[in-house]
């Protein structure tokens, strides 16, 4: 059986990567790159995230186009319609550690809006198999000799800063936070239920309240019938709301509040944009090396794909 949803692809095997690199490593040469920009407020900016994911979407089309020619269309009719950019958590702001009104955190409590995938392509027929591997391959070499392994680089690079950034800025905050935060929300009532877990890492799950759910779909739930030779395809699943409870409402607000009041939230951001500005340093090569040939791969992949 072979499932995908006609979304990007977020993970990059780890020999995949480190092949892609040494591949790359051998070929470049020339004049040196002259180094990237970086923006003080927002320095990951400097990652190609939107770049990155129309390559993928572009190689994801012309996959797609290939195996409505040789007749399975499923794929092509049920892609999303524009890209995703790649490692769109990077842009890190306020809004990242939670709402930033009172508005807004009665609105949303603790969870989050969950947008709308695409429908489900699932194969039990190893004729598509086949065809989607040589259309893959097809799509790659339309895209250019080395993007395949550009690509692969870049996503590498992007895993590698995603695997350690948030913590890192949690292991950088004042040490006193945890203990501040606990006093800030017993004076609204509250009480943990694991105190020793919240001094670790604070979080409002720990203090007794129930938390909402997401709208309900039978999308979710669907199943394929597996029959051999079909190639089956699931329902969409639509942008699901999230709806919290009154308590999590009250809670959330009290949680905003405090985070305000102890200065996590300000210390949050801070530490969040210096430890940026680390990972930029710590991979200033290889922003230098990808970041021009990212770009150039991107344009090429806009002119092949154009509007279609």
């Amino acid at each position: 059986m072979r499932s995908e949803r006609q979304a990007r692809r977020l993970v990059v095997s780890a020999l995949t990567a480190l092949l892609a690199t040494a591949s790359i490593s051998a070929c470049s040469g020339g004049t040196p790159a002259r180094p990237e920009v970086v923006d003080e407020r927002n320095p990951l900016a400097l990652f190609l995230g939107e770049s990155l994911g129309l390559i993928d979407y572009a190689q994801l089309k012309l996959r797609n186009e290939c195996l409505a020619e040789a007749g399975y269309r499923q794929n092509l009719e049920t892609m999303m319609d524009r890209p995703i950019p790649a490692f769109a958590t990077f842009a890190i702001t306020a809004r990242t550690f939670g709402p930033t009104t009172e508005q807004e955190a009665r609105r949303v409590g603790f969870g989050r809006d969950q947008p709308a995938e695409p429908s489900p392509v699932v194969s039990f027929d190893p004729n598509y198999d086949r065809t989607m591997d040589e259309c893959g391959e097809k799509a790659w070499d339309r895209l250019g000799d080395d993007v395949r392994d550009i690509y692969h680089s870049y996503f590498d690079l992007g895993n590698k800063i995603a695997g350690s950034l948030m913590k890192t800025v949690h292991d950088r905050l004042d040490k006193g936070i945890p203990a501040k935060m606990l006093a800030c929300v017993r004076e609204s009532g509250y009480r943990t239920t694991d105190e020793e877990e919240f001094l670790r890492t604070p979080r409002p799950q720990l203090l007794g309240v129930a938390f909402g759910a997401v709208d309900q779909t039978s999308a979710t739930e669907w199943q394929p019938a597996k029959k051999p030779g079909t190639v089956e395809v699931g329902p969409a699943v639509p942008a699901l709301r999230y709806h919290p409870t009154a308590e999590e409402s009250e809670l959330a607000v009290v949680w905003l509040r405090c985070r305000q009041r102890t200065t996590l939230a300000e210390q949050q951001l801070a530490v969040a944009v210096a430890v940026q500005k680390e990972m930029v340093t710590r991979y200033e090569t290889s922003f230098t090396e990808l970041n021009p040939r990212i770009r150039d791969i991107a344009k090429q992949a806009t002119a092949l794909i154009g509007t279609r």
